[in-house]
């Protein structure tokens, strides 16, 4: 049976902890705001840019942001991330492009859905696996609400021409986890990532703690 495996991006291919962070204290510096540490930037990654931008300016996510100091905060994010996240700010865990050449290899189809924009996201995968065929490269654009909203996973199923219960879905987050329980889809989740392990733990999936061990479940699952 033909594998269809479907990737989140921050924190389950890449690190892009440090461009993000960039991004967000360039923003934050602009705007005369105090900046933020790694760890700290590290828990607002997830939901999207503007629940990050939100985060960032010190409110819970972006519906208890001020429109004005969200739009502004956004604005700036827009304008450096897309400067900033190059390598060496971002790059791709050890081991994660063999990964992905092995399982493309053995036949399973592959896609990457992120809550990233998408003006970001796909030139991010295709400078980092240049050489992988992912057949979909999917972040946010405003045509599907984002993660954990199951309507992107499927739209990728549609076009694999496949039930989305075939998908496996791998992420590093509960929004991932959710996302495949919205959608009724398979999860693996990974524990290299930015969320925290304990509640990786208590979700009902397979966690891995090595991208071997990913590698071989995605096998033979």
């Amino acid at each position: 049976m033909k594998r269809h495996i479907v990737f989140d991006l921050d924190g389950t291919l890449v690190d892009s902890l440090p461009g993000i962070a960039e991004g967000v204290n360039r923003s934050l510096r602009a705007l005369g705001k105090p900046e933020h540490s790694l760890s700290a930037v590290s828990r607002m990654i997830g939901s999207g840019a503007a629940n990050l931008c939100g985060m960032a300016l010190g409110y819970e996510d972006a519906a208890h942001t001020p429109p004005e100091e969200l739009e502004a905060m956004h604005a700036e994010f827009r304008r450096h991330y897309p400067q900033c996240w190059q390598y060496p700010l971002t790059r791709a865990y050890p081991w994660i492009a063999n990964m992905l050449t092995l399982l493309s290899a053995e036949g399973a189809e592959l896609a990457v859905l992120s809550n990233k924009p998408h003006d970001v996201t796909e030139p991010m995968v295709r400078a980092i696996f240049p050489h992988i065929p992912f057949s979909t490269i999917l972040g946010y654009t405003g045509e599907f609400p984002r993660k954990p909203a199951p309507d992107s996973l499927h739209y990728i199923a549609s076009r694999w021409g496949i039930p989305t219960s075939e998908i496996t879905m791998v992420g590093d987050s509960l929004y991932d986890a959710r996302t495949a329980q919205n959608a009724g889809c398979g999860l693996a989740l990974v524990a290299w990532g930015y969320a925290n392990v304990r509640d990786l733990a208590a979700w009902p999936a397979p966690t891995f703690g090595s991208v071997d061990e990913l590698r071989h479940y995605l096998l033979n699952s």
